[in-house]
């Protein structure tokens, strides 16, 4: 059976030209528009910049050091071999819908976090701004929501296969800007911008990762 993902068509979400958006009212414009969504086979969406696929895109912080994660060969995707990642994310597919789109949102996140990490959420994950690239193929038909995810204990990554991780202050992730997947290069710069301890207001519908 084919893989169906969560789309929004693009001319619905009039998006600034910015690569993150972070002011917020016009994230919330974005959640407004993007609540018509649909679900149609990935193969069609990932060839169609008609539709952005929306992908939750999790930064995990513990205290002052950030998760970063180095995909291998044994990972599905070609494209992110050897590539250093500043979030967990992924599709938000059929069994995630919930009652709205936050809710949608949240459960899928959940579901990609507790897929790809052992995850003990001390509190709820926080949309910070979205990631928007449109530069190259992949970008134009994709969508990052960009979340930040304090943690009390760092977690574990589950497929230690596939992933390797580390975790790395601040002033240590800009000597690897060039190794980073294009959306933690673009994500990087806005690190700063939010002061550690984080006083964060949870995601309406966050729920917890599965262990």
């Amino acid at each position: 059976m084919k893989e169906k993902v969560l789309v929004v068509e693009t001319k619905r979400l009039s998006l600034p030209t910015e690569e993150y958006i972070k002011n917020p009212e016009e994230v919330a414009a974005f959640l407004g528009a993007a609540a018509t969504y649909s679900f149609i086979d990935r193969d069609l969406a990932e060839n169609d910049s008609g539709y952005k696929q929306l992908i939750p895109y999790v930064t995990l912080i513990c205290r002052d050091e950030y998760l970063v994660l180095e995909r291998t060969k044994a990972q599905s995707e070609a494209r992110l071999h050897g590539k250093l990642s500043l979030g967990v994310g992924g599709h938000i597919n059929p069994v995630d819908k919930g009652a709205d789109l936050a809710a949608t949102i949240s459960r899928a996140l959940a579901r990609e976090l507790g897929e790809e990490m052992w995850v003990e959420m001390d509190r709820p994950p926080v949309l910070a701004g979205l990631i928007n690239d449109d530069t190259n193929s992949v970008g134009s038909v994709h969508l990052g929501l960009h979340y930040l995810l304090p943690v009390e204990n760092r977690p574990r990554v589950r497929e230690t296969d596939k992933m390797r991780a580390r975790w790395l202050p601040l002033a240590q992730l800009a000597d690897l800007r060039l190794r980073l997947e294009t959306w933690s290069q673009i994500l990087l710069p806005q690190l700063a911008n939010f002061p550690l301890p984080l006083a964060m207001t949870a995601t309406p519908g966050t729920t917890k990762a599965r262990r």
